[in-house]
């Protein structure tokens, strides 16, 4: 699958932004290489940063604290936020591992898609 070049750029929303980190993240993964793994990893990362940015409505300036962010998600009532705070701590420590395997990257990758969407979900009904 072919990945369209798109410039990341200030005229692009941080939710567009997050889409293509995955679109990044996606392509990598499909490829034989095992070095490409900590590349897709931080493509996650930024696509999930990003999406929790959108979400709490945190500007370009701030700066993204694994800790607060997990426990500003772990105080909502929503259950999809509640349930990604715990797992965006884990998102985290996994760029660190240097045993991360393809699988935990395409596992990491579909719980940032479903949030992702789910967050593109929300600001829509706004």
């Amino acid at each position: 699958m072919a990945i369209p070049l798109v410039v990341i750029g200030k005229n692009m929303s941080k939710l567009d932004e997050a889409q293509q980190k995955l679109r990044f993240a996606d392509y990598l993964l499909q490829r034989e290489s095992p070095e490409i793994i900590p590349g897709a990893m931080k493509h996650i990362l930024q696509a999930a940063n990003m999406a929790v940015a959108e979400l709490l409505c945190m500007d370009d300036k701030s700066s993204v604290s694994p800790l607060l962010i997990r426990k500003k998600l772990a105080e909502s009532e929503n259950p999809n936020e509640k349930e990604f705070s715990t797992y965006f701590l884990e998102l985290w420590k996994m760029t660190l591992n240097p045993a991360l395997t393809r699988q935990d990257v395409a596992n990491a990758y579909k719980r940032v898609k479903m949030f992702l969407d789910y967050v593109k979900s929300v600001r829509s009904t706004i």
